[in-house]
């Protein structure tokens, strides 16, 4: 009996892990015509895009867990969608810096940056070394300098696993009150496996970087999956399914 009642718990510890263990799936949609890019949500709104994912829990802080000063001020609203090709992103972002970010290249991680993660050819979901088809991205919403009036460091793309500059990537980083919207069009042709077909499920993670309250360098990382190796390792991804709207 007692054999048997062991064997139920150790059974029922199993299956709680793997329950826990599911990935996160979101939803990118594929829309026609494209986006204009300028710092506002009222493009997506009319089309009747929601926040891709939402960064607002503890649970999120894949790096610096101490500094992190909670959602009122360190949280994240980030909208994904993409063309046949194009890659659209915009986060609305609580950060107490606002527009901080003095790097360039791939230091702009150090900054606050939005990080993109894309697997499109997701057959392998646990795989631990980026494919050819594996992509880590980062958007920096530059410095802005309000005494001066001008910026200081202009907004950036950089594919990190890559290690060039998406010198084709248009954005626009705005301050608001307690934080930023930065929004991008990337184009698919900086992706060698650029595939956004209706249905496809690909990996898929995002990360913030910010600075905190305090100095230039970051501070805290949040990412929707809770992974802090997501840089070097598809396997803590989540993933996303394509979907025509």
């Amino acid at each position: 009996m007692k054999k048997t009642v062991i064997f139920v718990l150790l059974l029922a510890f199993v299956l709680i892990g793997v329950v826990f263990a599911e990935k996160p799936v979101a939803t990118i949609y594929k829309i026609k015509g494209g986006i204009t890019v300028d710092g506002k949500i009222d493009d997506w709104k009319a089309l009747g895009i929601e926040p891709t994912v939402t960064l607002n829990k503890k649970e999120n802080v894949a790096i610096g867990k101490p500094y992190w000063l909670g959602p009122e001020k360190q949280s994240a609203k980030v909208y994904v969608a993409v063309t046949e090709d194009k890659l659209y992103v915009l986060a609305d972002v609580k950060a107490p810096k606002g527009l901080a970010n003095k790097h360039l290249g791939r230091e702009i991680y150090q900054g606050n940056c939005i990080e993109v993660f894309l697997g499109f050819d997701n057959s392998q979901p646990d795989r631990e070394r980026y494919a050819e088809t594996d992509y880590q991205i980062g958007i920096s919403v530059g410095q802005y300098s309000k005494s001066e009036g001008k910026w200081k460091v202009k907004p950036s793309a950089y594919g990190f696993n890559l290690e060039k500059p998406i010198t084709a990537a248009v954005i626009k980083a705005v301050e608001k009150p307690g934080g930023y919207i930065v929004e991008a069009e990337i184009p698919g042709s900086f992706f060698s496996g650029w595939d956004v077909s209706d249905g496809l499920e690909i990996g898929f993670d995002i990360g913030v970087d910010d600075v905190g309250d305090k100095g230039l360098v970051r501070k805290i990382q949040m990412t929707w999956t809770g992974d802090a190796d997501g840089w070097k390792n598809p396997k803590g991804w989540g993933k996303a399914i394509i979907k025509s709207k």
